[in-house]
């Protein structure tokens, strides 16, 4: 289980070094204002995604040190079980189900965390491809950057009871 645990997160940290490792900005043409607002848009999404897949693996991982806990509780008990108490037995059995139906519950959790983090790697790669062609005037980065914190200002107040 450990190792399932090491190799969720050393994958998870791979792909995101290997991704920022592969932003590289071919000079091009200039990018228009619009672009950049959506290539800004973009990059605010995906890094959004990121973190939401950052805190899905601690969560991950702290489930599957509940589960080794369990496993280790499990082992214990099956160490002074009274192999002639029905009772007893029974009471691990269903103690030894619940624990394997955990077991496949974060198993599939860290699937579906690869999946996602797979689909987070290529897309950012196509955003890349798409936005690191570009090169911005300053002017058009302080325009869009101040309509930004503009709109985040406008917005905070919105949500601030």
């Amino acid at each position: 289980m450990c190792s399932l645990r090491v190799w969720f997160l050393l994958s998870f940290a791979l792909s995101s070094a290997a991704a920022g490792a592969a932003t590289v900005k071919p000079s091009g043409s200039f990018g228009t204002r619009a672009q950049l607002r959506e290539c800004l848009d973009l990059d605010d999404a995906l890094k959004a995604r990121s973190r939401g897949l950052e805190s899905t693996a601690v969560s991950i991982n702290a489930k599957m040190t509940a589960n080794e806990a369990e496993a280790a509780r499990l082992a214990d008990m099956k160490k002074g079980l009274d192999r002639s108490d029905k009772a007893a037995i029974a009471a691990f059995n269903q103690a030894a189900l619940a624990h394997n139906e955990h077991v496949q519950q974060v198993d599939e959790e860290a699937s579906g965390a690869e999946a996602a983090r797979t689909r987070l790697a290529a897309d950012k790669a196509d955003a890349d491809q798409k936005c690191g062609a570009f090169t911005y005037r300053p002017a058009d980065i302080e325009a869009v950057d101040k309509e930004r914190k503009k709109a985040a200002a406008i917005a905070g107040a919105a949500s601030a009871p």
